[in-house]
């Protein structure tokens, strides 16, 4: 299964469904991002990361 599919199996679970999920991809087609930020992950960031975009993210998560 795909990230799109493994982020919708968290939501779906009562135990992880709050777990945050960042997606690093490189999918850039619109409809795959569309279906995925339904889901509300954490983040979504496309291939290649800056280190710095991915550090503040992981922050932001942490609450730091």
């Amino acid at each position: 299964c795909d990230g799109r599919m493994t982020l919708q199996m968290i939501r779906e679970s009562e135990e992880a469904r709050d777990v945050p999920v960042v997606f690093l991809t490189g999918v850039k087609d619109a409809e795959h991002i569309k279906a995925v930020m339904e889901l509300k992950p954490a983040g979504y960031m496309l291939k290649p990361a800056k280190i710095e975009r991915l550090e503040e993210t992981i922050q932001k998560i942490l609450g730091g």
